[in-house]
This record gives C-alpha cells, structure tokens and sequence, in this order.
C-alpha cells in the first residue's frame, strides 16, 4: 500500500456517455455504489474533513488508516482519465468493454492484463486505456496509484444519441457494483495487514 500519512486513497472511475446507451454502464454502476452503504459513508466522509469519525477526512477504521473513496465521472477513457487519479492510492475503472462474450458479463483486468484486442488503436484524439495507462506509468509514475483494476461490462448495443441501457446490461449493472465494492474491501483488509 502507498501509506500517505497512514491514510488509503482510493478513486473509482466511471467512464462511459450516457447518451450512447449501453455506453453508460460506468456512471450507471457509480449510481449504484452510492446507494451501498459502506461505500456512501467512505465517500461522504472524504468530502467532509471536519467529520467527527476523523479529523483528515476518510472513515478511521480497524487496520488504523484513515480510509476515503471518490466516486468519479470520467467520461470517455483515454489520457484525461489520468487527470482523475492523481495523489490515489488505489483505483478502479469501470466501462463498457464489446466483443468478448454476452451482454452483462463481468470482467476484470489488472491494468497490465488489458488484452491488446480490446484496446482501439490510438488516434489524434482518443487512446484505450491500456494505452493510457502504460503512457502515464512512463511518464509519471510516482503520481498515479500503485494498483489499478478494470471492471468491465460486456455490452449488446453503443449507439448515439440513446439514453438508457439494454435489460442485460441493466442486470449486470449491481453484479458489477458488487465486483467494485469487492476490489475496495481487499484493499482495506490489504491495509490491515501492512
């Protein structure tokens, strides 16, 4: 664990447009997860430093460490995304991922285990996360968590100007909340054991 003055930093980001349909899984699960409890506290708590639980902002808990979640919106993966984990410890993304296996499966990858199929090819404007990713641990390594993990969402359908998501990926949407929520707690039981 990257201690920072014995507190755990964890981001997790939603990407995704909600106007492309089944592109909106990310925010849609960052919705739900603000509906957990664990998870609701841990971020209300990292928005209010003056919380009586602790003075540094972030829920004081068993291992010691002051522990804080953000919940983020990050649009569209690609070098912004890095924007959004600066000085965390920890991170999690969460997006629509196409074309390998049915709507509503849950994947998860460690950052290095982003297959190279599922990442587009850059262009001018747009690269994968993979890309983006190995782009920032080259060029500021020391700024971005120690850990990353992606929660993908196989989706059925990404068409524009489409609000709202198809029943597959309506189903995955609290599974994938729940794949979250988990990455989260082996954190903070990892913190335990430092």
């Amino acid at each position: 664990m990257d201690d920072r003055q014995g507190r755990l930093r964890i981001v997790v980001l939603g990407c995704g447009n909600i106007f492309a349909g089944d592109d909106g899984v990310g925010i849609e699960v960052l919705r739900a997860l603000e509906q957990d409890e664990l998870i609701s506290r841990l971020v209300a708590d990292s928005r209010d430093p003056g919380s009586t639980e602790s003075a540094a902002g972030g829920s004081e808990h068993t291992t010691g460490r002051v522990i804080s979640v953000s919940l983020l919106e990050a649009g569209a993966p690609g070098l912004g995304m890095l924007d959004h984990m600066i000085d965390f410890d920890k991170a999690v993304i969460i997006d629509a991922v196409a074309g390998i296996g049915e709507p509503g499966r849950i994947v998860r990858w460690h950052e290095d285990e982003i297959p190279r199929k599922n990442a587009p090819p850059v262009s001018v404007h747009d690269i994968s996360i993979r890309d983006a990713l190995e782009f920032g641990r080259r060029s500021v390594p020391e700024l971005l968590p120690s850990e990353v993990v992606i929660i993908g969402v196989v989706v059925a359908q990404m068409e524009a100007w489409h609000m709202g998501l198809t029943p597959e990926v309506v189903e995955a949407v609290p599974k994938a909340a729940q794949a979250v929520k988990s990455e989260i707690e082996r954190w903070i039981s990892e913190a335990g054991r430092v």
